[in-house]
């Protein structure tokens, strides 16, 4: 029977708990490609050519196609509502170019004084920086596959032309933007914590060199707000100028983490660390709520999630959390690669056909220097006629050239269970012999494919889902066997999602860091700051 669990910390698995069902609200905004929407009513007596919307984009000159070339933005209220949700995106991470934003806010306020040329460029102006700045809102700045070439990450479908037209018409342009932002709690979190960042901004730390406990001591009200941001000081100890015990041990603290001079006081050498870690974070906070706005927007009911720097995977049924397993994943050089997709078939006791890199670089040099390296793990050789060839009249420079299949049971590298999902790189989720790996903290080891601690949990998870038939005690007739056996899990769809998040905040403001070990941070931040 699956059960629920209350895993020791919420941060991955806080986001899988509560999806939250959508308002009536967010019925604003329309994905699909083919819904109508009516023109603006009372629109002013402009109107303008075709060809004069030529140059714009496309959802913009549909948008006044359907608008019948009118003007959209004659409204103040909506280009005041517009102005004040791009000024917003700079909590969610989106930076917008100052000298448009500055442009809009100039063109509004001397609106009225605009002539009819005028007012139609100003007019695409508008509309351009609203479906632009929705779709980086809903898809993210950056395509993650232009970044990244083997990421399987499709942008959801947004139909932002007739979207404006019903925000426009109902003046409901900032709800649209709250509406199409994603409602995962780890993003509230994430963006909250920026929001924090950006209000820390505006105070002036100043460093103090001496104090004694109980003393009154006014630079202590900003550092005390910076501490609790890095979740170095308690909330609960408040922002008063007081240099109290717990206040004394935090700096000290900090000050040993940062292999500084301890003393209890901030010079400035524990002030300029103080920024560089806000700025750490806030770079981290950027670049993974952008990997937030290209995933899924809903997770299903039930699904398997892998967050791959946190070596970490869940399962997930009715929105309830049931486990919590280690994985190991990929190499920095064969990297898991970061994909959504829907859990398809369990092998029990799988074979496995070694990939043409695992053949290239590990095989055939390790069975050219010792051919019983084929018996000893159980491996079948066939030639590309699909005939089995021994291991004697197996031809080493032709090496690549051969299929090797190692036989499903004991020993077999993926263990006695796979899971398997449509995707393109044959990566797929398994059990290992080599269970060493998940005693380690770094457990990038795996040739890219998801090894899984605890298996059989899994497929206990799975089966009772969608196999019902397949009881604990059929599958250990199975495995005892030896013998190989595919489930179809397709009946109740499962979605699979192996993704990347390398810092994550709880709903207490508290945030954990995982490692970069895919590189992926720094240039990402990179092309959402230029």
């Amino acid at each position: 029977m699956i059960k629920k669990i209350i895993l020791p910390t919420a941060l991955l698995t806080c986001m899988l708990s509560s999806c939250g069902e959508r308002s009536k609200q967010a019925m604003r905004v329309i994905y699909g490609e083919n819904e109508v929407v009516e023109a603006l009513n009372e629109v002013p007596n402009i109107q303008f050519d075709s060809l004069q919307t030529s140059t714009l984009q496309e959802d913009v000159r549909l948008f006044y196609k359907n608008n019948d070339y009118h003007l959209g933005w004659f409204n103040a209220d909506n280009r005041q509502q517009l102005l004040s949700s791009v000024d917003d995106l700079k909590y969610d991470g989106i930076k917008i170019a100052a000298k448009e934003i500055h442009k809009l806010a100039d063109l509004n306020a001397t609106y009225e004084q605009l002539d009819e040329t005028a007012k139609i460029q100003a007019d695409f102006l508008f509309s351009t920086m609203y479906v632009n700045t929705l779709d980086n809102l809903f898809n993210g700045s950056v395509r993650a596959k232009r970044l990244y070439g083997d990421w399987e990450i499709t942008p959801k479908p947004l139909n932002t032309s007739a979207t404006m037209l019903l925000a426009l018409e109902h003046k409901n342009i900032t709800l649209t933007y709250d509406s199409i932002r994603t409602k995962q709690p780890v993003y509230t979190q994430l963006r909250n914590k920026l929001t924090s960042y950006y209000n820390l901004e505006q105070d002036s730390l100043k460093p103090f060199k001496q104090g004694k406990i109980n003393d009154t001591i006014p630079e202590l009200v900003a550092i005390k707000k910076h501490l609790i941001f890095l979740n170095q000081l308690p909330d609960s100890m408040g922002t008063d100028a007081i240099y109290n015990k717990a206040t004394a041990q935090s700096i000290k603290a900090f000050q040993t983490q940062k292999k500084l001079n301890v003393t209890g006081y901030t010079d400035t050498k524990t002030i300029d660390a103080i920024l560089r870690d806000e700025n750490t974070l806030k770079e981290k906070i950027i670049v993974n709520l952008e990997r937030w706005r290209w995933f899924p927007r809903d997770f299903s009911s039930n699904y398997i999630l892998v967050n791959i720097p946190a070596y970490s995977l869940v399962s997930v049924s009715n929105r309830d959390t049931i486990q919590q397993h280690k994985v190991v994943v990929g190499t920095a050089a064969r990297k898991t690669p970061i994909l959504s997709s829907t859990l398809t078939t369990v092998v029990l006791n799988p074979t496995w056909t070694v990939p043409p890199t695992i053949k290239k670089n590990d095989l055939v040099p390790k069975a050219s220097s010792d051919l019983s390296y084929f018996s000893r793990l159980n491996f079948t050789i066939y030639n590309s006629q699909g005939k089995v060839v021994s291991p004697e009249n197996w031809d080493a420079s032709k090496g690549t050239s051969y299929r090797y299949v190692q036989k499903g049971g004991q020993g077999n590298t993926l263990g006695r269970v796979k899971f398997m999902f449509q995707n393109n790189h044959a990566v797929y989720l398994h059990d290992t012999p080599s269970q060493w790996g998940f005693a380690r903290n770094d457990r990038n080891l795996s040739s890219g494919c998801v090894r899984v601690q605890n298996p059989f949990d899994l497929t206990t998870y799975i089966f009772e889902l969608a196999a019902p038939s397949m009881t604990k005690e059929e599958v250990d007739k199975i495995i005892a066997s030896q013998d190989t056996k595919s489930i179809s899990v397709s009946e109740t769809p499962i979605d699979v999602h192996l993704l990347y998040w390398t810092v994550q905040v709880d709903n207490q403001g508290k945030f954990t860091y995982f490692k970069d070990i895919y590189k992926y941070d720094e240039e990402l931040y990179k092309r959402l700051v230029k």
